[in-house]
């Protein structure tokens, strides 16, 4: 399972892996309590199938939007990995037919899949939560499918949608276009992009002893299914961590930043008008004005953004969260020793130099126009532009999800 995590980088809208709730206050006005959904097909040969999934925004209950437009509220069941006793699949028709309209409730945590060529497999644990499927598992029943999926919230504040790269890239590139107030254009990836990423990172591996080939997965055919991102690949062995991939990865890269700043200021801007935090190392600490310190980051807190001394802890400050989503993202663009200022004075053409860097971020970024490829990738200096992959408009009127080039 992919988290759902909320990361408040303290810039404009900025959301990481999950679509954006109602942390940012209230509305100024409410959205409406539903919104066209428009799911095509652009291009795929084959059966290709939707699926829409989510939290009902009025009780917090899981549900599944069905081909008929009424929602499916699953009931507890009485053993784990219960089998889905509905179809709750949303046929589409050929590449470039008639799209499929559907109406779409309020809803939050929500994801839109589509597989091709077959069905996706869901569970239900009691509870009842909903069991999704799983990218990275071997012995998920939906590993070696065709699949992939994009997330949204919509809630009384807005719609938010994106095509994050944060967890994976797949062989099904998806699109967003948000019409409200304005209209909201997000582009799929290239035709050939996941073949690129793939080649890109077993290059990288070669090239520098690190397993980064390891993170595509490959179907019968021998092609990338999809390529997932380090964070993935190091999840299964967090409770072993002598042997989890990239255990050591950064280490020698933070030993020379926090010996760089034991005698020189590093300057944090929280934007937005809200100051500049100076930070110096004492002992194994790294403290800013106002006593907001952060301890050594390993590896493992450098790739997900949100463990260690980059958790993203509910109770911190929004000036704690701040200081962590441009630390995270200075880490991992590798500009923490070439740029004592974040996340100013940089350009994106500063980002992933280093020997040491977020290479996975590095490759999707060389080869798709537009998307998160770790959690705080929308932290940028002020007057860059953003290549977040995120769309959200207060007034949604229709909703457009294309699958294919």
């Amino acid at each position: 399972m992919i988290s759902r995590r909320l990361f408040l980088a303290g810039t404009a809208t900025a959301v990481g892996t999950t679509a954006l709730g109602s942390a940012l206050g209230p509305p100024a006005s409410a959205a409406p309590a539903t919104c066209q959904l428009v799911l095509r097909n652009a291009s795929l040969p084959g059966t290709v199938r939707a699926y829409v999934t989510g939290h009902e925004r009025a009780t917090g209950a899981w549900v599944l939007l069905r081909a008929d437009g009424s929602l499916y509220r699953p009931a507890s069941p009485s053993a784990p990995q219960t089998p889905l006793p509905v179809d709750c699949s949303i046929p589409l028709g050929a590449a470039g037919s008639v799209p499929t309209l559907l109406p779409l409730p309020q809803m939050y945590g929500a994801r839109v899949y589509f597989v091709r060529d077959g069905a996706l497999d869901f569970f239900v644990n009691p509870g009842p939560a909903l069991v999704e499927p799983a990218f990275a598992t071997a012995s998920d029943p939906n590993y070696g499918k065709t699949w992939s999926f994009c997330e949204f919230t919509f809630d009384t504040t807005q719609l938010f949608a994106n095509i994050s790269y944060v967890d994976l890239v797949t062989a099904l590139p998806i699109g967003l276009t948000l019409e409200g107030d304005a209209t909201h254009t997000v582009a799929p990836l290239p035709d050939g992009a996941v073949d690129r990423i793939a080649a890109d990172l077993v290059t990288q591996a070669a090239a520098d002893g690190q397993p980064w080939d390891r993170l595509v997965i490959r179907g019968g055919d021998g092609r990338a299914l999809r390529v997932v991102s380090p964070q993935n690949l190091m999840a299964p062995y967090f409770d072993r961590p002598d042997q989890m991939p990239f255990r050591a990865y950064w280490d020698a890269y933070v030993d020379q930043v926090w010996a760089k700043y034991r005698s020189t200021d590093l300057s944090v801007d929280l934007q937005d008008g809200r100051g500049v935090l100076t930070g110096r190392v004492t002992g194994d600490t790294l403290t800013f004005t106002g006593d907001h310190s952060f301890a050594k980051p390993a590896s493992k807190d450098v790739f997900t953004c949100n463990h260690g001394p980059f958790a993203n802890n509910p109770g911190d400050s929004d000036t704690k969260k701040a200081l962590l989503a441009r630390l995270a993202a200075g880490f991992n663009r590798s500009l923490m020793l070439t740029h004592p200022t974040q996340p100013g004075g940089a350009t994106s053409s500063d980002y992933y130099r280093g020997a040491v860097t977020n290479h996975w971020a590095r490759v999707v970024h060389a080869n798709s126009p537009i998307g998160y490829a770790f959690p705080y990738d929308d932290v940028r200096p002020d007057g860059q532009p953003d290549v977040s992959g995120a769309a959200h408009d207060g007034n949604p009127r229709r909703f457009t999800v294309t699958v294919g080039a």
